[in-house]
């Protein structure tokens, strides 16, 4: 899982130059197509929303596996998850994994013609 992450400025940038984007409650998920060809997933989560770190982390927790679960279905696209709001706690990922298929549909559709880099590794399941 941990090659499944957007860890630098430029990919980051890169997603919230242009992008395509689905909403729940509490979350705005962006999607872009990468040139990897397996999706990647990122996460901004403001202190201002969640002041202690232990919130902060349960909610980074949820989005993460969310998005380990939906994986096999999503296109590869470059996802940043959003937090926009204060979420009621046990909810926060509530129809995130809808919203991931319905943001990397709309990238896809997008850039129908993204490049696609060789076949996605294999990932660990630890």
């Amino acid at each position: 899982m941990h090659d499944a992450r957007l860890v630098t400025k430029g990919d980051f940038d890169r997603v919230f130059a242009d992008n395509q984007r689905a909403r729940t409650d509490y979350v705005v998920v962006m999607a872009r197509p990468n040139p990897v060809g397996y999706p990647r997933l990122g996460m901004v989560i403001a202190k201002r929303l969640l002041a202690r770190a232990v919130d902060r982390n349960r909610v980074k927790r949820c989005v993460r596996e969310r998005f380990r679960q939906a994986m096999p279905e999503l296109p590869p696209c470059d996802f940043v998850v959003r937090l926009i709001a204060r979420p009621v706690p046990g909810d926060e990922a509530r129809d995130l994994s809808r919203t991931f298929k319905r943001a990397g549909q709309r990238a896809m559709s997008k850039w129908p013609t993204a490049p696609v880099g060789e076949t996605a590794p294999e990932f660990s399941s630890n």
